[in-house]
């Protein structure tokens, strides 16, 4: 096949289609909402893969060279991509959201890449060894594009060399890096282009990060294309719509998760319908629900293909095509097929000595082909037989005289979430270091709605541990971050399981396949669970949460005016613990914000409300928690009067101790089983001056250090239980700085009926 591909180098095809089509828009960089922020054409882009192959020769990098690339998603890293591939320069992309130091640090030593190239806003400690730039405009650099980088001995001019180096997880702690030509990339992107019928028309949505083969081999079939790529910063739910229909996005490539989030935008499609030109959706990458993908088409009349294939191949092995009857489409989708071959791939189900089954018959898939990696870096063994070993378990049906492919699971232990593999041995060793109570643990895939796949973790936990305070004290330490595990690889279910019950294999392995096939879904419980008594019961909301919307809507009814935009409490969650009480009946009840800080009384007394969720506030490991919100669903706002002065730090203190404000009141009586409730710190003036109920004034209060015997006072108000929860916590994690960080919200009222 890569006889008959339309392009024998990078750079002097892209320079092919600046001279056909100078003014036609290459890359189209946009905002979350959609705007758009950069128009690249054809010519500037070919200007700009020269000044920037330019800077790379003036750093002294040459042919075979390793650059790694942190940025977003945005048209500077397909630019610098594709000029380091165009000069014979391999690049390593980090994913900026999951990799951790101790990551950036084995990949890069690993590929001895030398330079880091960091988008502006990225932070990244120091390297040993390794040189750092940041990214700044390519037309800084227009004056290196002299006769030396017009060379053609500066350009590939094949496809045969080294251009990307992928890591992907594997069972082992570490990912694997997998090293994949310019070939390789470019027979799948061919294949990709003629499967989905790409033409210059075509303006595809980059939905998926930069840093993964799916985006990275799709954002090459819409250049093999001559179409328009468009490139926002990140993935956005509430504004998927609004990216396409601005865009005029004609095509995307999503995984499971995208689809799930969608099906719950009708309001958002609607609004744009007229607008919206998609005519056709890739999902793949993840385990993929078939009634997800129905729904999808009923409710949005846009065709769904599923696909399938892996990093080492660089992308597609297999798809749904385009070209049969709705019939036939429907079938396939309802059976969950992952379509037929690609061209390019020699596919095969081999049994585990290597023979070829027919049909129906359960075995690997194996794949042989030009787009299949050269190999991963350090040599571990990936083939047998020149055939590459997915580790994935299926088999194939004729249709109509063409096979047809499905999966059945994996023979490898990976987690495949939303189209990112998750090494379970790294999440066990992760969870190991940061709770002192597991004994053992194991991490098993468990199926999500959201992402098709979710970390589960089957704990063994210490002998004479309290298993209800060492489980909130896993959760809270997941909730508020840790620097051992990403927040996308944290387990996201638990169980518990004696270890003497754990199936061992003779030498005293344990077997995951099956662990996870002797555990359903009903033996996990979500980490998102804190507490559940007889009548509510006390969780975590997380952003993807069902509850987000009566969360904010609460949030509202008792905040009014003061509270933010949805979209903005939507982006907040994750930087505070939002605790949430909810009824049999899923109600909530009422909920709390609690964040996690070091700061001293001193240092809070300084900070303004607007600056709590501020990293210089926010610290995962403090010693103190703060309560900044607490919201019950009782609560029935009063109008409130205008006072014309402003009263006095002492006055406000006065008005406190004298005892005429709610607020305060609440606080200072006893909660959770100990003697005293809440003292004042201090007052705050401008905490936070829009708050007309309190005049703008905030205070500090900290109630006592919790006690063994803190607990959760059955039938006291939710106010109180919500306090008594985090309390409860603050005693499961060691801390003894529990504070509130509230407002007098009675002042206004009261000075109002003095006068």
């Amino acid at each position: 096949m890569a006889s008959t591909l339309p392009i024998k180098n990078l750079r002097e095809y892209i320079a092919s289609l600046a001279k056909k089509h100078p003014e036609k828009v290459a890359l189209v960089g946009i905002d979350e909402k959609g705007n758009v922020v950069e128009k690249i054409s054809y010519q500037q882009l070919l200007e700009s893969i020269e000044a920037a192959a330019g800077e790379l020769m003036s750093m002294g990098l040459q042919k075979g060279d390793r650059i790694a690339l942190a940025f977003r998603n945005s048209p500077a890293l397909l630019i610098w991509s594709w000029a380091a591939w165009a000069t014979g320069i391999v690049t390593v992309p980090m994913d900026t959201k999951r990799d951790t130091q101790e990551l950036y640090e084995y990949k890069i030593n690993l590929n001895k890449a030398k330079f880091l190239i960091l988008e502006r806003g990225i932070q990244v400690e120091k390297l040993p060894g390794v040189r750092i730039k940041v990214h700044t405009e390519f037309n800084k650099y227009r004056d290196l594009r002299n006769t030396d980088i017009r060379s053609p001995d500066i350009w590939e001019k094949g496809l045969a060399h080294q251009a990307l180096v992928l890591f992907t997880s594997g069972t082992t702690g570490h990912p694997k890096g997998a090293m994949l030509s310019l070939l390789n990339l470019i027979v799948n992107a061919d294949g990709i282009r003629a499967w989905l019928q790409f033409t210059p028309d075509d303006t595809f949505l980059v939905v998926l990060p930069l840093h993964h083969i799916n985006s990275t081999t799709f954002c090459l079939s819409t250049l093999l294309a001559g179409g328009t790529i468009a490139i926002p910063p990140t993935y956005s739910n509430s504004h998927f719509w609004q990216q396409v229909a601005k865009t005029g996005a004609t095509i995307t490539s999503v995984v499971q998760s995208v689809v799930f989030d969608q099906l719950s935008r009708e309001a958002e499609f609607s609004e744009v319908r007229p607008h919206c030109m998609l005519t056709r959706i890739q999902i793949g990458s993840a385990p993929v629900l078939s009634q997800s993908v129905q729904e999808f088409r009923k409710k949005f009349g846009i065709r769904l293909y599923q696909g399938y294939g892996q990093t080492e191949t660089a992308l597609r092995v297999t798809g749904v095509p385009m070209d049969i009857p709705e019939s036939l489409y429907e079938q396939l989708v309802e059976e969950n097929s992952i379509g037929t071959a690609m061209p390019w791939a020699d596919l095969q189900i081999s049994d585990e000595s290597g023979k070829f089954l027919g049909e129906g018959e359960e075995g690997e898939l194996v794949v042989k082909g030009p787009a299949v990696m050269e190999g991963y870096l350090g040599r571990e063994p990936a083939f047998r037989d020149g055939y590459f070993l997915t580790g994935d378990v299926g088999l194939y049906r004729a249709i109509d005289g063409r096979k047809y492919y499905y999966l059945k699971g994996r023979k490898r232990e990976i987690i495949i979430k939303g189209g990112i593999n998750i090494s379970p041995v790294a999440v066990e060793n992760a969870l190991k270091k940061i709770s002192e109570d597991i004994d053992q643990v194991h991490v098993v895939a468990v199926p999500d709605e959201r992402y098709g796949e979710e970390a589960g973790a089957v704990i063994s936990w210490k002998a004479g541990i309290d298993e209800a305070r060492a489980k909130r004290r896993l959760k809270c330490a997941l909730h508020f971050g840790t620097r051992f595990v990403s927040s996308y690889e944290t387990p996201k279910y638990i169980t518990s399981l004696p270890k003497d019950v754990l199936p061992m294999t003779s030498t005293g392995k344990v077997q995951r396949s099956i662990l996870k096939s002797q555990l359903p879904y009903e033996r996990f419980e979500s980490i998102f669970g804190l507490v559940k008594m007889p009548e509510r019961r006390f969780t975590v909301l997380h952003r993807y949460s069902r509850w987000v919307t009566p969360s904010y809507d609460l949030y509202k009814q008792c905040w009014g005016e003061l509270a933010p935009e949805r979209v903005q409490y939507e982006k907040d969650i994750s930087k505070h613990l939002i605790i949430l009480a909810a009824d049999a009946k899923d109600r909530i009840l009422g909920q709390i914000s609690v964040i996690r800080t070091s700061l001293s009384e001193k240092e809070l007394l300084k900070k303004k409300y607007a600056e709590l969720l501020s990293p210089d506030v926010l610290d995962r490991e403090g010693n103190a928690l703060v309560c900044i919100s607490i919201c019950n669903a009782d609560y029935k706002p009063k109008p409130v009067p205008e006072v014309a002065r402003i009263p006095s730090e002492d006055e406000v203190r006065k008005y406190l101790a004298d005892g005429h404000d709610p607020v305060m009141k609440f606080h200072e009586k006893p909660k959770g089983g100990l003697a005293e409730g809440a003292k004042l710190i201090d007052v705050i003036p401008n905490g936070r001056p829009e708050d007309k109920s309190s005049l703008g004034y905030n205070m500090l209060l900290k109630y006592p250090s919790p006690k063994e015997n803190v607990a959760i006072t059955e039938g006291a108000p939710i106010s109180n239980q919500l306090i008594e929860v985090v309390l409860l916590l603050a005693h499961d994690l060691g801390i003894k700085n529990v504070y509130a960080y509230s407002r007098p919200g009675g002042l206004a009222s009261y000075l109002s009926a003095k006068t």
